[in-house]
C-alpha cells in the first residue's frame, strides 16, 4: 500500500492512538522498565512463523498516516521478537553470510521483517517514478531514508546489511555522524568506488565537511549542513541536512537532523516540508514540531535499534506511538521499516 500525503492534509488519528495506548496492557508495555538488559526474559516467546508472516503482512498493508488496531497488534507481535534479540546476536546477523542470514531470518521474526521490508522498499525504489512536485520516501531502519525526487534519489543514514544493493539507484549519500547505527561502511566505500558522493563530517574523501556550517550543491539539490550537539559530551558531533530537493519539486525541503539533541540549534533557513528527528535523544520534539520548526510533516525515527542493548536505547513501538501522542499534532507519524510515503504539494 502506498501512503500518499498531500502536505497540509493529514488524516486525524490522535484520538485512536490515545484510546489504544490508554489500555493498561499497552500503557505498561510503553512505560515499564523490563530490566532485560542482555538477559532475555524467559517468559517471552518468539512469534511463530505464521504469527510473524501475518504481522509483517499487516505492517506492509497498513499506513503510518492512519494507524489501525491491525498495525498496533502486528507491532506488538514483532516487539516480542525485538525483546528476545540480544545486541550481540544482531551484530552476528549483520556480518553473516547470506546463507547464515537466511537462517537467522527463519528463526527470528524481527530479522525476517527487516529483510522483507528491504525487499519491498528496494523493488519500489527501482520501479517508482516521482512525479513533478512530488517527493517519495522509504524508511530503511533506524534513521535511514531513501528520498526520491523527479530528478534524483538521495540516501541518508543507511544502516543495513544489504545496503550496497541500493547503489544502482542512489545518486548520493548523506551521513549525519560517526556512530555505527547511522552508516554502513561497505555501502559508503562502494558508493565512493562508484564515483557517487558520500557527504559526512568524518569520512575522509572529497565531500568531507569540517566547517560548522556550509552549503553544497549536488545535481538539483542544494544542501545546507550545520554541526550540532549529540549530547552534552559530543559537541558539534552531528551534521544536520536541510535539503532543498530542487525546482522540479517546487523546492520541497527535507530536514534530517540525525541525533540532534538541542532544539535551539535547529535553525533551518527555509520552511520545512518534512522533518526527520530522533524521537528519544533528548530533543524536545513537541516544541520543535509545534513552536520552533513547524514543519508540514514529521517522521519520528530511531525506534527498535537492534544494535543497542535490549533495555538501553532500544525504543519500542509503544514508546514511539506515545511520542506521537505527546506532539498532539496530526502531521506527526511513526513510519515503520520499508514504509513508502508519497508527499506532494497541495
Amino acid at each position: 500500500m502506498t501512503k500518499r500525503i498531500s502536505i497540509g492534509a493529514i488524516h486525524p488519528r490522535r484520538d485512536f492512538l490515545r484510546m489504544a495506548l490508554a489500555s493498561p496492557c499497552l500503557w505498561a508495555l510503553a512505560n515499564c522498565d523490563l530490566g532485560l538488559a542482555e538477559d532475555v526474559d524467559p517468559n517471552l516467546v518468539e512469534p511463530t512463523a505464521e504469527e510473524a508472516d501475518a504481522a509483517i503482512s499487516a505492517m506492509i498493508r497498513t499506513s503510518a498516516t492512519d494507524v489501525s488496531s491491525e498495525r498496533l497488534d502486528a507491532a506488538h507481535t514483532l516487539q516480542r521478537s525485538v525483546d528476545r534479540l540480544r545486541a550481540s546476536e544482531f551484530g552476528d546477523y549483520f556480518k553473516s553470510s547470506p546463507e547464515e542470514a537466511a537462517r537467522w531470518e527463519n528463526e527470528r521474526a524481527i530479522l525476517r521483517y527487516l529483510n522483507a521490508s528491504f525487499d519491498k522498499a528496494l523493488g519500489e525504489i527501482r520501479e517508482t517514478k516521482a512525479e513533478e512536485n512530488t517527493v517519495v520516501f522509504w524508511h530503511l531502519y533506524n534513521m535511514g531514508y531513501v528520498v526520491k525526487t523527479p530528478t534524483q534519489t538521495i540516501a541518508v543514514d543507511i544502516k543495513h546489511r544489504r545496503a550496497s544493493e541500493l547503489i544502482p539507484f542512489v545518486d548520493y549519500l548523506l551521513v549525519t555522524h560517526n556512530h555505527g547505527d547511522h552508516f554502513t561502511t561497505s555501502f559508503c566505500d562502494a558508493m565512493t568506488a562508484a564515483g557517487k558522493p558520500v557527504v559526512s563530517n568524518f569520512i575522509k574523501n572529497d565531500w568531507l565537511v569540517e566547517e560548522d556550517e556550509r552549503e553544497i550543491e549536488i545535481g538539483d539539490s542544494r544542501i545546507r549542513l550545520k554541526r550540532v550537539d549529540h549530547n552534552k559530551t559530543l559537541i558539534k558531533y552531528v551534521t544536520t541536512f536541510e535539503i532543498d530537493c530542487g525546482p522540479k519539486t517546487d523546492h520541497f525541503v527535507v530536514y534530517h537532523v540525525g541525533d540532534a539533541c538541542d532544539v535551539s540549534q535547529l535553525t533551518p533557513k527555509a520552511p520545512v516540508d518534512v522533518f526527520i528527528p530522533h524521537l528519544a535523544v533528548g530533543l524536545d520534539v513537541p516544541k520543535a514540531v509545534n513552536e520552533t520548526i513547524k514543519p508540514k510533516q514529521t517522521f519520528l525515527s530511531h525506534i527498535l535499534e537492534l544494535g543497542h542493548l535490549i533495555d538501553k536505547w532500544r525504543w519500542s513501538y509503544d514508546y514511539g506511538y506515545n511520542q506521537v501522542k505527546r506532539c498532539a499534532n496530526d502531521s506527526v507519524i511513526l513510519p515503520v521499516w520499508g514504509e513508502k510515503i508519497v508527499c506532494s504539494r497541495g
